[in-house]
């Protein structure tokens, strides 16, 4: 008897460790416009971190996806010229908030550009967000706090 109340307490306490990951991490919760900067490489021409500050609004669309909005106009940064290759425009990414094991969220999803799609992934820790856009050739990085 004793070993079996031994066996019942043994599975409750890991029970108990293996589901206490922070359930509060949701779409409503990551929602919200993000101060910070935005890193740009362009290895193809021999940029690398540059940084932009920049502002990215993140809204809820259901109970699992929030939407990233950016403008991703890079030739206004970098070269005019370079407007046709660069200036990807207004861009939503859409991207699924699931809670860690560390009470972190990761966003993971995708942007569709000119008919493709690319991956976009991230991290959000209470107010901070650190977002990657990987555009092929370009590489967008956003990190910032919501105010």
């Amino acid at each position: 008897m004793k070993k079996a109340f031994l066996y019942v307490c043994a599975i409750a306490c890991t029970l108990g460790l293996m589901t206490s990951c922070n359930h509060e991490v949701t779409p409503d919760s990551v929602s919200g416009a993000y101060y910070g900067t935005m890193d740009v490489t362009i290895p193809s021409l021999g940029i690398d971190d540059m940084e932009l500050p920049y502002q990215v609004t993140i809204t809820k669309v259901n109970e699992s996806y929030v939407d990233i909005a950016l403008n991703l106009d890079l030739a206004q940064y970098i070269n005019p010229d370079l407007s046709a290759l660069l200036n990807y425009g207004n861009v939503v990414a859409r991207c699924l908030v699931g809670p860690t094991i560390d009470g972190e969220a990761s966003l993971r999803g995708d942007v569709a550009i000119a008919n493709q799609k690319f991956p976009v992934y991230g991290e959000y820790d209470e107010r901070a967000i650190d977002v990657i856009f990987a555009l092929g050739l370009v590489t967008v990085e956003f990190e910032g706090i919501r105010r």
